[in-house]
C-alpha cells in the first residue's frame, strides 16, 4: 500500500505541475490585460506603466518562476483587476459552488443508482423502459439547455422556485437538478449494467436454486460486487460536477467559482483562473486516488500493492 501511494503521489504532484504550466502559458496567449484596464484613449506612457506595475513587462519564464514560487509558499497572488488575494476571492465563492454540488451529488446517487437497480431487476417492466427513456434524455439534453427548460416551467410559468441568485434556501434546487441530470444518468446506466452482469453469474443463479428470493440475493451479495464499477464513475462524476457549475452557475447566476471563473477569463484575470483551474486538478486527481483506495475496501481481491 506504501509503494502505491508513494507512486501515486508523484505522479499526482507531475499532474499539477503539468496543470498549472499549461494554464499559465495558454492564458498568456489570450491577449494583454492591461489593454482591458485601462481607459479608452490611454496613452502608450499608461499602458507600459500600469504593465510594469502589474509585472508583466517581464519575460514569462520569470513570471512563472515567481507564481512556482508563491505557490510553494501557498500564495496564489493577486487579482488583476480587484487587487485583493485570490485565495480570499476563492474563499469568498467555493462554499457556494459546494453547496450546488453537494446537493447535485446527492440526487444523483439518491435517484440513479436506485433506478439503475431497478433497471436491471425489473429489466421487461414498463417503468424500467421508462427510466431507459430519462437516461438517454438526460445524456443527451445539454447543460445549458435543460437549465433554460426549469428556469421557464419551474420559475416563469408556475413561480415554484426562484430562477437565479442564491439568496433563499430554495434557490440550489433548480440548479442541482440541472446539474445532476448528467451525473444521475450515468449513474443510472452504470449500475444497470454493472448488476445486469451480477445477476448472470453462477453465484447468483446457485443462490436462487436454494431458495434465496431475488430481493435477498441483490441486497447482500450483487450491490456490493456491482459497486467497483459505480465507485469508479463516481470520482469522475464528482469532478465533472464543478466542471459542469461553470455552465449552470453561468444560467442561473449562481455566485459559486463557475460564475468566478467565467468572469475573471472574460476580464483576463489570470490569478484567480490559474487557482480555479488548479483547484479543479487537485480535486480530480484526488478523488481518483480515493477511489482506488476504496477498491480494496469493497472488493478485498483487488491488490494495490505492486501497481496489481
Amino acid at each position: 500500500m506504501s509503494v502505491f501511494l508513494i507512486r501515486r503521489l508523484v505522479q499526482a504532484a507531475v499532474s499539477l505541475l503539468g496543470v498549472t504550466a499549461l494554464i499559465f502559458f495558454l492564458q498568456r496567449l489570450t491577449g494583454d490585460p492591461v489593454l482591458l484596464m485601462v481607459p479608452e484613449g490611454a496613452t502608450q506612457q499608461s499602458i507600459d506603466a500600469l504593465r510594469s506595475q502589474l509585472g508583466f513587462d517581464r519575460p514569462v519564464i520569470v513570471q512563472f518562476t515567481e507564481y512556482m514560487t508563491g505557490l510553494m509558499q501557498l500564495d496564489f497572488g493577486r487579482s488583476v483587476i480587484q487587487n485583493v488575494p485570490v485565495a480570499d476571492i476563492v474563499a469568498s465563492r467555493l462554499p457556494h459552488t459546494l453547496r450546488l454540488a453537494a446537493v447535485a451529488l446527492v440526487l444523483a446517487l439518491g435517484v440513479g443508482v436506485p433506478l439503475g437497480v431497478f433497471m436491471a431487476v425489473r429489466r421487461n417492466h414498463p417503468l424500467s423502459r421508462l427510466g431507459m427513456g430519462f437516461v438517454l434524455a438526460g445524456q443527451s439534453l445539454p447543460t445549458f439547455w435543460s437549465g433554460i427548460l426549469l428556469i421557464l416551467i419551474f420559475a416563469v410559468w408556475l413561480g415554484w422556485l426562484p430562477s437565479s441568485g442564491a439568496r433563499q434556501a430554495n434557490s440550489v434546487i433548480l440548479p442541482a437538478i440541472c446539474l445532476s441530470l448528467l451525473s444521475m444518468a450515468t449513474f443510472a446506466r452504470v449500475t444497470r449494467t454493472a448488476v445486469l452482469d451480477e445477476l448472470n453469474k453462477p453465484y447468483v443463479r446457485a443462490a436462487r436454486a436454494k431458495g434465496l428470493p431475488l430481493g435477498r440475493v441483490v441486497t447482500r451479495h450483487v450491490l456490493r460486487n456491482s459497486a467497483i464499477p459505480v465507485i469508479s464513475i463516481a470520482a469522475l462524476e464528482i469532478a465533472n460536477l464543478l466542471s459542469g457549475a461553470v455552465i449552470v452557475e453561468t444560467v442561473f447566476a449562481w455566485p459559486g467559482l463557475g460564475q468566478l471563473t467565467i468572469q475573471s477569463i472574460a476580464a483576463r484575470d489570470f490569478p484567480i483562473v490559474q487557482a480555479v483551474v488548479l483547484l479543479g486538478a487537485f480535486v480530480s486527481i484526488f478523488l481518483n486516488l480515493a477511489a482506488d483506495l476504496l477498491y480494496s475496501a469493497v472488493d478485498p481481491r483487488i491488490r494495490l500493492e505492486g501497481g496489481k
